[in-house]
């Protein structure tokens, strides 16, 4: 009996370790499978060569440098004619509004809502069709620490760049799959 009681437990102990090594195992099937579509994502790269980008009166600044610069690290050549250009970007004003989401026990504003939308269009020059028409659009919620306005508005900067960057990693990605239908 007590020797049909020690093979129980010594069997029931390896059948827990093999139950964990199949459960290991399985995680990291499944984590070292997975796959990446070509320049779609956050780390998108720009499937075509040339843009122009029109109408950029009323875009922000950071937005328009954020673009510049993610275009230039894809090795995307921004040229200032329709007819050396693969992709024409038309741009219309950015969209930028702060709505109070909390308010403080003194009447100041707590936390709040920033949202940043861009309207794009987006023309293939070599077949003259509108690929894209749309609107990107970045939220954050901040809090808002009065007592320290400085570090307040500092992280406030950080935040709108951070927005801008978001908007242009979001633009060469809908750009891109855009060209894959």
């Amino acid at each position: 009996m007590i020797q049909r009681l020690i093979m129980t437990q010594f069997s029931q102990a390896w059948l827990v370790r093999i139950r964990v090594f199949a459960i290991l195992g399985l995680v990291l099937t499944l984590t070292a499978c997975g796959f990446h579509l070509k320049g779609v994502g956050k780390n998108a790269v720009a499937t075509f060569k040339s843009i122009e980008l029109v109408n950029t009166d009323g875009v922000r600044a950071d937005v328009l440098r954020s673009l510049e610069q993610q275009l230039k690290a894809s090795n995307v050549k921004i040229v200032n004619n329709m007819a050396e250009a693969e992709i024409v970007l038309s741009f219309q004003p950015t969209g930028y509004t702060v709505s109070r989401t909390s308010i403080s026990g003194q009447g100041d504003a707590s936390s709040e809502l920033i949202k940043m939308m861009q309207p794009i269009r987006v023309e293939e020059v070599a077949t003259e069709k509108e690929l894209l028409k749309t609107v990107v659009q970045v939220y954050r919620d901040r809090r808002i620490d009065n007592a320290a306005a400085l570090a307040s508005n500092r992280e406030l900067r950080s935040i709108q760049q951070q927005m801008a960057n978001d908007i242009a990693v979001q633009i060469i990605d809908r750009i891109n799959r855009s060209q894959l239908n």
